[in-house]
């Protein structure tokens, strides 16, 4: 680990450890551990061969009563680079508690689930008493699985199809196979299903069930908005992947390139190297239940959202909430849809209540601790979302009509902020995608400095209540009070992607950097990430744009290395500045 590395390590880890430290939750993680039924039959290290002459390891959680009786049973699958062996009942976790990450990341509540259960993994006690085998699985090259370590490559889809048709033809398994599980162990999920790898689709996957999962690793992650992401990489790698590699930290730079933490230095810009790790979802037809999360902005809303969009599949179903995520998978609720989705489509009892599920089910909430409505929907985003342009006025309010004058308003490009507001005159419901449209200008701070070349904005939409006090909403990695949505933007990266762009989604090209001079005045297109909020009369919406991240989100931490100096923004008269909103017309009360 070199200077930089860490240090951006540190700044990406020390506000996550003092949390928590000052909680007690490092000595009293935040979830609840079962004991495995008494009919689990458990089944380590089991290696499966792979075409290449490797094989992986997968522990199998079957029933004693089933095997006896000679049962076949269906499989709830997962695969991951986490170490399976990282579960209570083996004794290597902390203290022979849960994982690790309850100790250091906060929860909405406490999570239930049994001892069996490794990070973001279907849990085995809840799947076998259900009638399902459980299957997880360490991708190649993780933990003692062979083959080679990678990030989101064809190779690993090809492992995981190999895996499931293996598990799938199994004396005890009856060749059918669904995929379950959080974060990575959705994004697994995408390749397998889409035909990836060499071996296809595999006949023996009937059914997707991926819980928040990112889709372009560079888009809504490294480089979300142009902005170089700095701590979660590191973080990551050092906390969760470096620790169950099979290799050592050179050989793995030799395979992949660079560790994650230089992915974006290496690659800054949306070259084939990134394009090689976005799963072709467009050609995913299977069955899939979909979770997408309005609280995990910054890492998988935006690409949970998109993939309901793309997959071709005819079922295709999505749950969306506004909870932190291991909260809402581990729950009764989700268990039991989840159960009703594979109960059809992976055993085949077709006879189940599930196909009267909405395509989409939507939560909307009026604050992080009120759901203001739970509903059906058809299709996502709504068809009958109006959309509704606010403008940006000289006295930092929001408008349904453009300033005839053209104005500006100046905020220090380190340390300063502007906010404009907008109360609300009836009860609104704004669910969908919200876009940001800014005029700017980057400007010396004295007449002697050099004029910006370049800008870093931090856009957040927050939500006031009548009296003017902020309302806090869940947010991602433990975050108990952020904003309504956030969106940034490099104004450098401004170049949009118009194939993949539409009104209410702007998607940049990120083929090159296009710097400022002096006096130029360009025009930004800001994506806010998905959001669903009810807003009663007298409250407001309030827009904020930064120089930097406005409510952290630890371990996350980007880069505003460019800010410097003035930033500028230009509205009114030729600047059209304004925010586009997703009102649903008929749905207030």
């Amino acid at each position: 680990m070199n200077l930089g590395e860490a240090r951006n390590f540190f700044r990406a880890v020390r506000p996550v450890l003092k949390n928590a430290l000052t909680s007690g939750r490092i000595f009293r993680p935040q979830c609840v551990l079962t004991e495995p039924d008494p009919d689990i039959l458990c089944e380590f290290d089991v290696e499966i061969p792979l075409a290449d002459g490797t094989f992986v390891t997968a522990n199998v959680f079957r029933s004693r009563r089933a095997q006896k009786a000679g049962e076949k049973w269906p499989v709830v699958m997962c695969a991951h680079p986490y170490d399976n062996h990282l579960i209570p009942a083996l004794g290597k976790t902390p203290l022979g508690g849960p994982p690790l990450q309850y100790r250091m990341i906060p929860q909405e509540g406490k999570p239930e689930f049994s001892s069996l259960t490794s990070w973001e993994s279907p849990d085995p006690n809840f799947w076998v008493r259900s009638g399902y085998a459980v299957v997880n699985m360490n991708l190649p090259g993780f933990a003692n699985s062979g083959g080679q370590p990678g990030f989101s490559t064809a190779n690993q889809a090809d492992a995981f199809g190999q895996a499931i048709d293996w598990i799938g033809a199994q004396e005890w398994c009856t060749g059918s196979v669904g995929l379950s599980g959080v974060s990575y162990l959705a994004i697994s999920q995408y390749g397998v299903a889409a035909g990836q790898g060499e071996h296809g689709v595999p006949k023996c996957l009937k059914a997707i069930s991926p819980w928040e999962g990112v889709r372009d690793l560079y888009r809504e992650m490294f480089f979300e908005g142009g902005i170089q992401e700095l701590g979660f990489p590191v973080f990551w790698w050092h906390t969760e992947v470096k620790p169950t590699i099979n290799c050592s930290e050179e050989e793995f730079i030799e395979i992949e390139g660079q560790l994650p933490q230089d992915m974006g230095s290496v690659h800054p810009f949306y070259d084939d190297y990134w394009r090689s790790k976005v799963p072709p979802v467009a050609d995913i037809e299977l069955p899939i239940l979909i979770c997408a999360s309005f609280s995990d902005q910054g890492l998988h809303t935006r690409g949970s959202f998109g993939i309901f969009r793309e997959v071709r599949s005819r079922q295709k179903w999505v749950y969306t909430h506004r909870r932190l995520k291991w909260d809402a998978y581990y729950s009764p609720e989700v268990q039991a849809i989840t159960k009703s989705f594979f109960d059809h489509f992976v055993k085949g009892e077709e006879g189940n209540d599930f196909l009267e599920q909405a395509p989409v089910r939507l939560e909307v909430r009026a604050s992080r601790d009120e759901i203001y409505e739970v509903r059906g929907e058809e299709e996502w985003p709504l068809a009958r979302t109006r959309y509704e342009k606010w403008f940006l006025a000289e006295d930092l309010s929001l408008q349904s009509r453009a300033g005839a004058d053209a104005g500006e308003a100046v905020y220090d490009a380190c340390s300063g902020e502007l906010r404009f507001r907008r109360v609300f005159e009836r009860d609104t419901e704004l669910t969908g995608y919200m876009k940001l449209r800014l005029w700017v200008e980057a400007r010396p701070g004295s007449a002697s400095a050099p004029a910006p070349d370049d800008m870093a904005l931090f856009i957040g939409v927050d939500k006031r209540d009548a009296e003017g006090q902020r309302v806090p909403f869940y947010g991602s990695v433990g975050n108990h009070a952020d904003l309504v949505t956030r969106g940034l933007i490099a104004a450098s990266r401004r170049a949009l992607e118009p194939a993949a762009s539409t009104e209410f989604e702007p998607v940049l090209a990120h083929q090159r950097d296009e710097k400022l001079a002096p006096g130029d005045i360009v025009a930004l297109e800001i994506a806010l990430n998905p959001s669903s909020t009810f807003f009663r009369a007298g409250e407001a919406l309030e827009l904020i744009i930064a120089p930097r991240e406005i409510v952290p989100s630890p371990p996350y931490r980007k880069s505003t290395e460019h800010n410097r100096g003035l930033h500028v923004i230009h509205f009114g008269g030729e600047y059209d500045s304004h925010l586009l909103v997703p009102e649903i017309p008929g749905r207030t009360h």
